[in-house]
């Protein structure tokens, strides 16, 4: 139940303040390439000083440590609100990046180490699925009210409510420490760990070249309102809500990796799609679909990598995608300043990030075919 409060305050908030956040920066004045370069600031520390804080955690007391990355990230929250150079906001990125990293992976230690395998899927699941419901209200009311109270005060009511998550804290489940012992992984253990390290480099760099600009992209193509961008953001988080609250009967009746195939190859032709469409309604519908399709199986993903791991490698496991995941992003998201100069260069960008999602589509394939048919549906 604790995990679920800390993950709706959270990820309300977070909705809230992440809608109006690069909007803002372009208000203050800061160029697309300044803009890049602040998002992959935030997402380097995310790869560095996250990975670092996260093996941290399995030797210190976690909730001193959820504690001082809770305070710090809140800091970071209202500071960013009054430093608006871009030299500031680079430091802060950096600094917010790494604390909100650790948390998601020491929070997703915790609810694997709390929980038996048989209920982990439902666990993620529901708790995945409450995290896109909240944020499909932090999107509405972060455009919204930043429509009638500004970006800077919207970003303040963002920030506030999430330094609430504190109260919650005392009241998550503890997590005993971790020792990393020498343990033979057999063949598909090591085709699992390969699989969650690649496909995290490749999707997020992917992502990464686009995602995190998906506000600016809207602003940029069809000039629509921050209301019209929460819009479409809060029906991203609902289609994914509705999707991941169906993982459980999915993986079931097809697969883990089966379910995951499907939605990672339906997604090419989309991405594609995305880069030559110009209407704003089916453009809008396409990047819908997709943000659904990649992220309301993440639960799968998570509990098909980490059940299939020994446990005390968990927090080293998680550190070390983390440290492939944000690092891919924070290169493809300094890349999005120098590839995008105006208008005409999202079909370039997005026919670019398209490729990754090929790779990756091929991926899961080989490991399906190879490791999880091979071992007699063992995994799936």
């Amino acid at each position: 139940m604790y995990f679920y409060i800390f993950t709706a305050i959270t990820s309300f908030s977070g909705q809230i303040y992440s809608v109006v956040f690069n909007l803002f920066l372009r208000y203050v004045g800061l160029s697309s390439i300044e803009i890049g370069k602040i998002t992959s600031a935030g997402l380097w520390e995310s790869a560095v000083l996250g990975t670092f804080f996260s093996l941290l955690a399995s030797r210190v007391d976690k909730r001193k440590l959820l504690l001082f990355l809770l305070s710090l990230q809140t800091l970071t929250l209202f500071l960013k609100i009054l430093l608006q150079t871009a030299q500031w906001q680079i430091v802060l990125n950096f600094i917010s990046g790494a604390a909100s990293s650790a948390v998601s992976i020491i929070i997703t230690a915790s609810m694997i180490a709390s929980t038996s395998k048989k209920n982990r899927m439902i666990l993620f699941g529901s708790n995945f699925s409450i995290s896109m419901i909240v944020g499909v209200l932090g999107n509405l009311i972060g455009g919204v009210i930043s429509d009638m109270i500004g970006l800077k005060l919207t970003m303040l009511v963002g920030a506030t409510i999430y330094s609430t998550s504190f109260l919650i804290l005392s009241k998550l489940s503890r997590i005993d420490k971790q020792v990393l012992q020498q343990i033979h992984f057999d063949s598909l253990q090591k085709g699992i760990l390969w699989y969650y390290l690649l496909s995290n480099l490749l999707v997020r760099f992917g992502a990464g070249l686009f995602i995190s600009f998906g506000n600016l992209m809207l602003n940029d193509l069809f000039a629509i309102s921050t209301t019209l961008i929460g819009v479409v953001m809060a029906f991203t988080q609902i289609a994914t809500g509705v999707g991941g609250a169906m993982n459980h009967l999915l993986e079931k009746r097809l697969g883990s990796t089966r379910v995951l195939f499907f939605c990672y190859t339906a997604v090419v032709p989309l991405m594609i799609s995305l880069a030559f469409v110009r209407n704003p309604f089916f453009f809008c519908l396409l990047y819908v679909i997709r943000f659904m399709l990649m992220n309301m199986v993440s639960p799968i993903f998570s509990v098909l990598v980490f059940s299939n791991l020994p446990l005390q490698y968990l927090s080293f496991t998680n550190a070390l995608g983390n440290l492939l995941n944000n690092s891919s992003r924070a290169v493809a998201a300094l890349l999005y300043g120098y590839i995008v100069k105006d208008n005409s260069d999202y079909t370039r960008l997005l026919l670019i990030s398209s490729v990754f999602y090929v790779f990756n589509a091929l991926l899961t394939y080989f490991l399906h075919r190879k490791f999880v048919l091979r071992s007699d549906s063992t995994v799936v």
